[in-house]
């Protein structure tokens, strides 16, 4: 199970570099901390459509969810860089390493975002999201709850 999970992963990144070299739009990849703590990288095909994929862990078990989410930009004031995004997508993974329990569920995402280039002169952006998830299989994501937030490095 472990090589199925090494597997999957180098296939993400795999797809991810291709896409990256296919066409000069935005990608960006960091750390998510929160209901379950992991890494994310989000695509994006167009300004307004993006794909993340979330690797998750949380109490020994690892969870893998792709996401497709539309993205609007948010005005408040003369703020510049916020946006607001929603969607939905799937997760699989495992509910504990010693017991290799599968999981495997629907998953939704809103959330806010700020783009922090222009203010500090470095390419970071931050999201704040609320990401319920509900799992047909095991216990991972039978959850309303799992807010978090993300801090990535946009390339």
């Amino acid at each position: 199970m472990k090589k199925l999970l090494v597997i999957v992963m180098i296939m993400i990144l795999a797809v991810s570099f291709a896409f990256a070299q296919e066409k000069a739009t935005k990608m960006d990849a960091g750390l998510r901390g929160g209901g379950s703590n992991g890494i994310t990288g989000r695509y994006f095909m167009s300004e307004s459509n993006a794909i993340e994929a979330i690797v998750g862990w949380r109490n020994a078990g690892l969870v893998i969810t792709g996401l497709y989410e539309f993205h609007k930009p948010l005005k408040i004031g003369e703020v510049e860089g916020l946006s607001w995004f929603f969607g939905g997508g799937a997760h699989v993974g495992f509910t504990a390493w010693w017991t290799t329990a599968l999981t495997l569920g629907i998953d939704g995402i809103i959330g806010v975002g700020y783009d922090l280039e222009p203010l500090i002169n470095f390419p970071l952006s931050v999201t704040l999201d609320y990401k319920p998830a509900l799992s047909f299989i095991g216990t991972w994501g039978t959850s309303w709850g799992d807010a978090a937030f993300s801090i990535r490095y946009t390339y």
